[in-house]
């Protein structure tokens, strides 16, 4: 479906919000995505706290690792389920097992439970979840806006996403933490998520057209459809780098370098996480301002100039420059982040959307856990500082190798 009837009779508009649904859509997005940025400060530092010093680097890795392997390993049913369920109604129930989860995250603190072994099928159930909810959301965006106004929907959806789960819902999470505690931010995540799902309930969309095969019948053909199209490839393949050398490092380290470090309290965890979001948000905004010309060479340019900057921070002991350099990263991350979405979106039949998008989250939490479990190792072996320098320089490496080899890429405009 597509929203071109509801505004056959206007002039052409880039502006999103001018389509009915779009708006209820974003701020969904926007409160869901900050419950679900608070967890990505309370649960590294549920399990710092409950673990000896030299085994804080594993644990953490393996809580995150818990959370992203079950979304990696169910992402194309997920999307599969997409294509053949309404999407509003997989929102709802998704984002619904995400706030139970989170009371549970509630009642541990409460009891005060000192063991970590219930963080994993806790995880564990919000992955899963979110292998369902990724591409339900992605995929229901081109049903609420023209073709005109998606590029600006893309930016603008992860502009408020990106910013909530980045900047916002970890900002909020450290200076709850630091005011009254783990137990007070969990609960804060719970009523967030919630009221996300009662904003996507509202969402009026029609059904799935039905396919007529089986699941597995419909994966085959996403998988075939992605292969033969070499832009769509490039895309998915170029989607994995993130993961591995740029957020599984900082998000494992983040807990580590904030106290060892910077010598800094627990609420610029949140804080450093949300110069991150701050530049992805301002990125944004300048890219439905004035958005790029070439945008697959930009977003080649994006993955160098990010191994740069990670390169930067992790030999960073200042706090004021840590925190500039992440915002400068956010500023790269959100050319890539807004134009591989929209450029999937753009060259990707309305039948295959919730397969293609649910390809690209694989990537996406494919690469996640094995990116935590690298700079977990390797963490224990040397320092943050040297886990987050190796990895930039191999975001780079790659980088420059994408610019040399991937022409199908840098030519999408």
């Amino acid at each position: 479906m597509s929203a071109e009837p509801a505004v056959a009779g206007a002039a052409p508009t880039r502006n999103p919000f001018a389509s009915p649904g779009f708006a209820r859509w974003w701020l969904g997005s926007l409160v869901a995505g900050t419950g679900i940025g608070i967890q990505s400060v309370t649960v590294p530092l549920f399990v710092r706290d409950r673990v000896e010093p030299d085994a804080r680097a594993l644990a953490i890795a393996g809580a995150l690792v818990a959370t992203t392997l079950p979304a990696a390993l169910l992402s194309l049913v997920g999307g599969a389920v997409a294509d053949r369920v309404e999407r509003r109604r997989i929102l709802v129930r998704t984002y619904g097992v995400a706030a139970a989860v989170s009371a549970l995250y509630v009642a541990l603190c409460l009891l005060d439970v000192r063991s970590i072994w219930p963080v994993f099928p806790l995880a564990a159930a919000v992955g899963s979840a979110a292998a369902f909810t990724n591409p339900a959301r992605a995929s229901l965006l081109p049903q609420l806006v023209t073709r005109a106004q998606l590029q600006n929907g893309v930016i603008l959806g992860t502009m408020g996403f990106m910013a909530a789960l980045q900047f916002v819902g970890p900002s909020v999470a450290g200076l709850t933490v630091d005011a009254s505690g783990l137990t007070s931010a969990f609960a804060l995540e719970v009523a967030l998520i919630g009221a996300g799902a009662a904003v996507f309930a509202g969402l009026r969309t029609g059904p799935a057209a039905p396919t007529g095969r089986g699941v597995l019948s419909d994966l085959r053909d996403g998988l075939r459809y992605a292969a033969r199209h070499p832009a769509l490839r490039a895309l998915l393949l170029l989607a994995l780098v993130p993961g591995v050398f740029s957020i599984g490092p900082f998000a494992v380290t983040i807990a580590l370098v904030v106290p060892d470090v910077l010598r800094a309290s627990d609420k610029w965890v949140g804080l450093l996480w949300g110069c991150f979001g701050a530049g992805v948000f301002a990125g944004s905004l300048l890219l439905t301002w004035r958005p790029l010309a070439r945008r697959g060479l930009s977003v080649c340019i994006s993955n160098t100039v990010g191994g740069v900057t990670l390169v930067a921070y992790g030999l960073s002991e200042s706090l004021p420059l840590s925190s500039a350099l992440l915002f400068v990263w956010g500023l790269g991350a959100s050319i890539f982040m807004n134009y591989v979405v929209s450029l999937l979106q753009e060259h990707t039949e309305p039948a295959m959307m919730g397969r293609v998008m649910s390809m690209y989250s694989l990537a996406f939490f494919l690469s996640m856990p094995v990116g935590y479990a690298q700079a977990g190792l390797v963490t224990r072996v040397f320092d943050p500082a040297t886990t987050l320098v190796a990895s930039g320089v191999a975001a780079i490496a790659i980088g420059f190798a994408t610019l040399a080899f991937a022409r199908t890429l840098r030519r999408l405009d």
